[in-house]
């Protein structure tokens, strides 16, 4: 468990958005916690949709799968967030939850993640 664990956040805009919108109204953020080299935790947040809540072992087919160094986002600039940014939009959007049932239907993969919010429910 002492993988190293870092997180980031990414604006985007749907290709189909991209022309329709020039003000950018429509921008969502995508954001993403690597536990090591491999994406345990996943947020697609959409101005007009409830958001999107991913984790590793339950999503795997919905998740980004490429590895974090593959990814690029170590060299985005103000990509990468602190740790206490990602956690407070995740448990706002639901995620102790979604990652709890997860855990429960014994769905999730074991990451940081899952560990500590074991250790947490004690």
């Amino acid at each position: 468990m002492n993988r190293q664990q870092r997180f980031f956040r990414i604006p985007f805009i749907r290709p189909a958005d991209q022309y329709k919108d020039p003000q950018n109204k429509k921008k969502g953020w995508w954001y993403a916690h690597f536990d090591g080299p491999w994406i345990a935790r996943q947020m697609e947040l959409h101005p007009d949709k409830p958001p999107i809540l991913l984790v590793a072992g339950k999503d795997d087919m919905e998740m980004c799968e490429l590895n974090l160094e593959e990814t690029g986002l170590t060299r985005k600039r103000g990509a990468e967030i602190l740790p206490r940014q990602f956690e407070e939009i995740w448990e706002r959007c639901g995620g102790i939850q979604y990652l709890q049932n997860a855990i429960e239907s014994r769905q999730a993969r074991p990451t940081y993640a899952t560990a500590m919010l074991q250790n947490l429910l004690k």
